[in-house]
């Protein structure tokens, strides 16, 4: 889709994106009733469970997600697609299907169940119930990301990354709550999912997705188009915590 607005200066459309990621801080999608509760106490096996299966089938699409706004992309927009192939080949652990972001984090879950519980535990045989608010979170997230207006798909994209490094950075402090569980090194070796999201790759996607985004809205109805996209995904986000709260015994949100 190409604008057809009056052009806007580049630095001010930055600023303007870059303001926009950085108002994720403040939003229910961060702010929670879930995180306050996983990083203030150890949940017994069953709650485990239905975190584990739940946060799994959120971010198991993040690669397609990535792929349905690479596919919008102009094939001018040059800078932009490189940017998304790069996110794309990080997720996909650079090429090696062991270190695939999925993959680890299975066996995040898998271990962390099995020391719980006392016996090996496989990650296909944990509750397989998916709340209604994840699956909503899926379904509309993915018509999100693959809006023919490519800058609805980056801003969705824009509101996953600003808000994952945060999200992970809250979802280890709540796994330090089962390190009793593990010998000390060992512990840290299961929670390599975290390391490589809140290490220096993820910060860069957080740029990536400003730069992207501020490179695509050339004017008004394309910050509106971005907007929407961002605030929409971020509220199919706090909804999905909201729910995941009350189903593992947390049911107020954080004003």
């Amino acid at each position: 889709m190409t604008s057809t607005g009056a052009s806007r200066d580049a630095n001010a459309t930055e600023k303007h994106v870059l303001d926009l990621a950085e108002s994720v801080c403040r939003h229910p999608a961060l702010n929670n009733a879930f995180y306050d509760l996983w990083r203030s106490t150890e949940l017994p096996a069953e709650k485990v469970e239905i975190v584990a299966r739940n946060f799994y089938a959120q971010v198991s699409p993040t690669v397609n997600r990535l792929a349905l706004v690479f596919l919008r992309m102009s094939p001018d927009d040059v800078a932009a697609r490189s940017e998304t192939v790069e996110n794309i080949n990080d997720e996909m652990g650079n090429g090696d299907p062991r270190k695939a972001h999925t993959v680890l984090l299975r066996n995040f879950f898998s271990a962390l169940l099995s020391r719980i519980r006392g016996h090996e535990v496989e990650f296909d045989d944990i509750d397989p119930t998916v709340l209604p608010a994840t699956q909503r979170l899926v379904e509309q997230g993915a018509a999100l990301f693959g809006d023919e207006n490519v800058r609805v798909g980056c801003g969705a994209l824009l509101a996953q990354e600003w808000h994952a490094y945060t999200q992970l950075v809250y979802l280890y402090e709540g796994a330090r709550n089962y390190r009793h569980h593990f010998a000390l090194e060992e512990f840290h070796e299961n929670c390599e999912f975290f390391y490589i999201h809140i290490g220096a790759a993820e910060k860069e996607h957080k740029l990536h997705a400003v730069s992207s985004s501020a490179a695509l809205c050339r004017a008004e109805e394309d910050l509106a188009a971005l907007e929407h996209g961002f605030n929409s995904y971020l509220g199919l986000l706090a909804d999905f915590w909201q729910e995941l709260a009350d189903a593992v015994g947390g049911t107020s949100s954080v004003v």
